[in-house]
C-alpha cells in the first residue's frame, strides 16, 4: 500500500468511521488526486494569495455549474 493509499485509509477510518479493503481505497486515493489537481489548475490562474477565502468557493461553484 503506497502513502497514499494509506493516507485515503486513514481519513476514511479516523474522520468517517469507514473500512475499505485495499482496492477500493487505492482507487479512492486516485480519484482524490485526479480531483485534486482540477481544483488546484482552475484555482491557480484565477486566484493568488491575498484574495478572500470565499473567492475561492465562488470559483469552486462556477466551476461545478460549467
Amino acid at each position: 500500500m503506497d502513502d497514499k493509499t494509506k493516507t485515503a485509509a486513514g481519513i476514511a477510518a479516523g474522520l468517517q468511521g469507514l473500512k475499505y479493503d485495499d482496492k477500493r481505497l487505492a482507487e479512492i486515493a486516485a480519484e482524490v488526486e485526479v480531483l485534486n489537481d482540477a481544483v488546484r489548475k482552475a484555482a491557480e490562474t484565477r486566484l493568488t494569495f491575498d484574495d478572500d477565502p470565499a473567492a475561492f468557493a465562488s470559483i469552486m461553484a462556477k466551476e461545478a455549474r460549467s
